[in-house]
């Protein structure tokens, strides 16, 4: 199971949205995230800054998250 924890600035608490394939994460992940967006060693911010996303399970690599 691959889970992607986000964070938003209207929901700081943040949510967690759970993927049995990597193909499912990749789609929840560009949902929520767009195809633009900067990516750290730990976590991706979109590109307006208001949105972050850390990674459970998977790597970013195995994503293909660059």
């Amino acid at each position: 199971m691959i889970q992607l924890h986000f964070r938003a600035i209207d929901d700081m608490d943040g949510w967690t949205e759970e993927c049995d394939t990597v193909e499912e994460a990749v789609s929840t992940f560009q949902y929520y995230m767009g195809k633009t967006y900067d990516r750290g060693s730990s976590y991706c911010v979109n590109a307006w800054g208001d949105v972050t996303c850390t990674l459970e399970g998977a790597t970013w690599e195995t994503l293909g998250i660059k």
